[in-house]
């Protein structure tokens, strides 16, 4: 009689812990962002300090026939642009780095940034600032980056 008390008793205890995979969420630094074809996951800006030039950092994925340019901007600044090719899945600058002129925060704080592609409308998104240490060392600005041209 125990032993029965004891399991019903013990198997109460799943239904006030809720199971973990019955919640989405993002298991990675940074923030999804879908544009259509384009997705964009993990995406977190590197950065030394506050009003020091940051570094996009995500992984891009176009499932279009089309090159897709994407375009990012934070609230009043000038946006940066960054190319992806046609069926590609690529790291944000892995080639050459894709650079905010002056990140507003320090790193361990929150930008609003917009993302946008031609294929979708605009996104607001609120992305993670970091330092460049662990595996994002290699992500640290090499220069302050300069004002692009509009397309």
């Amino acid at each position: 009689m125990a032993a029965v008390g004891a399991a019903l008793a013990l198997s109460a205890c799943q239904t006030q812990s809720p199971v973990q995979t019955d919640y989405p969420y993002q298991p990675a630094d940074g923030v999804a962002v879908d544009l259509g074809p384009v997705q964009l996951r993990d995406l977190v800006v590197i950065s030394a300090g506050k009003d020091k030039p940051g570094v996009l950092s995500a992984s891009v994925s176009n499932k279009s026939a089309d090159a897709q340019r994407l375009a990012f901007a934070l609230p009043e600044g000038q946006p940066v642009y960054a190319e992806t090719k046609a069926y590609s899945q690529e790291r944000l600058s892995e080639g050459s780095q894709v650079q905010l002129p002056s990140v507003p925060v320090n790193p361990g704080d929150v930008i609003t940034l917009t993302v946008q592609s031609p294929a979708a409308p605009a996104a607001v998104v609120t992305v993670p600032v970091l330092p460049a240490v662990g595996y994002y060392s290699t992500m640290s600005p090499t220069a302050a980056p300069s004002a692009t041209a509009t397309p």
